[in-house]
């Protein structure tokens, strides 16, 4: 919820300066962002326990961009996604990835439709909880659990539809596959994402 505050407030932060923006510079053609959830599913493991992840997964975030032609926008955005894990675990034990980055996407009216393909280059932090046993309903201590945290590379590659049900008020749906990169490698669990959202355009 922390992450969902921080989020919200950097977005109305950039669309309101991107106003004053537009007004002096007209450079920037317009400028459009909001708030997305999704959901997915990843597959794949690189931990030492064997522990193969096969489990859906679900986040939220948001994103803000800034249109500089008729057909490109660049920005930033920002998700975290959290994977519930049973098989070989205790109920509490998850996989949970945070990224964020710089976006570029190209985008194409038709009519009320708009449809885009883009990029997102940054970083993140996937974090593993691992509890083997014991139960997450306690307070008691766990011995036999573990919490590893591991940064990477993010390169997101995505491809979305957005939809305007008004003047300043669009639907959006897009899918993505996050390729993320740590010092050993492709960091894994990996797979697709699934995201509704609101976007509010200008």
């Amino acid at each position: 919820m922390k992450i969902f505050k921080i989020i919200f407030c950097i977005i109305l932060s950039v669309l309101s300066s991107s106003t004053l923006l537009a007004e002096e510079n007209k450079v920037i053609k317009g400028f459009s962002g909001g708030m997305m959830i999704h959901s997915g599913y990843q597959f794949g493991q690189d931990n030492p326990y064997n522990l193969n992840i096969n489990n859906a997964t679900f986040g939220m975030g948001g994103c803000a961009k800034l249109h500089f032609t008729e057909h490109f926008r660049s920005g930033f955005e920002g998700y975290f996604s959290t994977a519930p894990l049973k098989n070989g675990v205790e109920s509490g034990s998850h996989n949970k990835v945070f990224w964020t980055g710089i976006l570029a996407d190209w985008f194409w009216k038709h009519d009320k439709f708009v449809p885009y393909v883009g990029l997102t280059l940054g970083g993140g932090m996937e974090t593993a909880f691992y509890m083997f046993e014991g139960d997450k309903h306690d307070w008691i201590p766990e011995t036999s659990a573990v919490l590893h945290k591991q940064g990477f590379f993010a390169a997101d590659p995505y491809a979305g539809l957005e939809y305007a049900v008004g003047k300043a008020l669009r639907l959006t749906i897009k899918a993505d596959w996050l390729i993320a990169i740590n010092s050993d490698g492709f960091n894994m669990p990996t797979g697709p994402r699934i995201y509704f959202g609101v976007i509010f355009a200008r």
